[in-house]
């Protein structure tokens, strides 16, 4: 009777349930499920490598028959960048140039990609995902201005409940705005 199944990254948090590796839970999950959906609540992309990330998760598609959710974010938990030995900084670029790798990785053939924090030069991802063109996308919004550049950019969105009802209310407008200003209809 379960429908989706959220699974969150989590480092470093000895009073939190951690969960080091989403994408492996996932795979134990979708070979032992045959209808409910698995969804990644949220693969903090700043922390590893977009190149693997594709990879594995592409494998969790197959595993699944394309039933992965693939749910990104940058996470505001410091103490996982602190451990990782990654700024908290350059967390927004390298967010971005992670999302704009994996959506290539999981495209067809080879890609290359040139930015200021990854390089590639004719990768081919295999296998690719099952579902066509790819996965899902949602990305996790926390920060105010996040809201809006989500809108524009088309994502799905995921809210962690940690301001008032009206605030989200009015962050949820603004994002609705943009999504359809952006010429994206249907569900967020």
């Amino acid at each position: 009777g379960i429908d989706v199944f959220w699974l969150g990254e989590s480092h470093f948090r000895p009073q939190r349930a951690v969960l080091a590796s989403p994408l492996i839970m996932a795979s134990a999950l979708a070979a032992r499920t045959k209808r409910m959906r698995v969804g990644i609540a949220v693969q903090v992309l700043p922390l590893a490598n977009p190149v693997r990330v594709a990879e594995e998760a592409a494998m969790v598609d197959q595993i699944s028959d394309g039933r992965l959710d693939f749910g990104v974010g940058r996470s505001s938990f410091l103490e996982s960048y602190q451990g990782y030995n990654v700024g908290y900084e350059e967390s927004r670029p390298l967010f971005f140039e992670s999302l704009e790798i994996i959506q290539k990785a999981w495209g067809d053939g080879p890609f290359s990609y040139e930015g200021k924090h990854y390089q590639f030069h004719d990768v081919d991802v295999v296998p690719k995902p099952f579902q066509k063109p790819h996965p899902p996308i949602r990305v996790a919004v926390e920060s105010r201005d996040t809201f809006r550049l989500m809108g524009r950019l088309g994502f799905p969105i995921f809210i962690r409940y940690q301001m008032s009802v009206s605030e989200i209310q009015d962050l949820l407008g603004q994002y609705q705005e943009e999504r359809h200003g952006a010429g994206f209809p249907g569900p967020n």
